[in-house]
């Protein structure tokens, strides 16, 4: 079985035309279309306490910074005969902190943690999840693939790709985003679509079972 390996990051995804997907609910059974077996579908959960996605957003070209977390709320990988195939993924966007201010300084901490959160950046009153839907494995060389896939961010869909890397259990991807291809900051202030960077990276860790 081949074990999805860690991305070499940082990948560029691309984001071309929208796309309408249907993700995950609660659970997703695949079955075999083929009643002799010549086709099967394993899906696999992620390790939930285990997995974790960082981000980092920089401004004035990347002279200042700010990092975090988010959690993953539920997630698998599907596997056709032993080869990856796809997955599918939600994030909780409630779930954002910002890691770069400490504690001892609450004030611009909960102010930035808002502003995150809020209708200038990825308003998670209205958009609580976003999602990942993994439409295709590409092999690359060894162990690497080509992932691509459909995020969805604020309701709005993009096709990104990306290179990932497996090593044993562990699945990593490393990866930027342009954030106006999903209206984060589109409408904000002058200092929000001037002194903040276009990108936002991503660190993914996946933890299989």
């Amino acid at each position: 079985m081949n074990r999805l390996i860690l991305l070499s990051w940082i990948l560029l995804f691309s984001c071309t035309e929208k796309n309408s997907i249907n993700f995950i609910s609660d659970a997703i059974q695949f079955h075999s279309p083929d009643t002799r077996g010549i086709n099967r579908y394993d899906t696999i959960p992620i390790d939930l306490r285990r997995s974790e996605i960082r981000w980092k957003g920089t401004k004035l070209m990347g002279l200042g910074k700010h990092e975090g977390e988010i959690k993953i709320q539920k997630g698998v990988l599907v596997q056709r005969n032993g080869q990856w195939s796809g997955g599918n993924f939600t994030v909780s966007m409630n779930t954002l902190t910002v890691t770069d201010i400490p504690a001892s300084d609450p004030i611009p901490l909960r102010n930035l943690t808002n502003h995150l959160k809020g209708e200038d950046f990825f308003d998670v009153e209205r958009f609580p999840v976003s999602h990942f839907s993994i439409t295709k494995f590409e092999p690359i060389e060894g162990s690497f693939y080509r992932v691509t896939g459909i995020l969805e961010i604020k309701g709005i869909q993009n096709t990104v790709s990306f290179a990932a890397e497996s090593r044993g259990k562990t699945i990593s991807a490393n990866f930027k985003i342009n954030r106006f291809d999903w209206n984060i900051a589109y409408e904000g202030s002058w200092a929000d679509r001037t002194l903040v960077d276009r990108d936002i990276e991503f660190w993914v860790k996946l933890v299989l079972p």
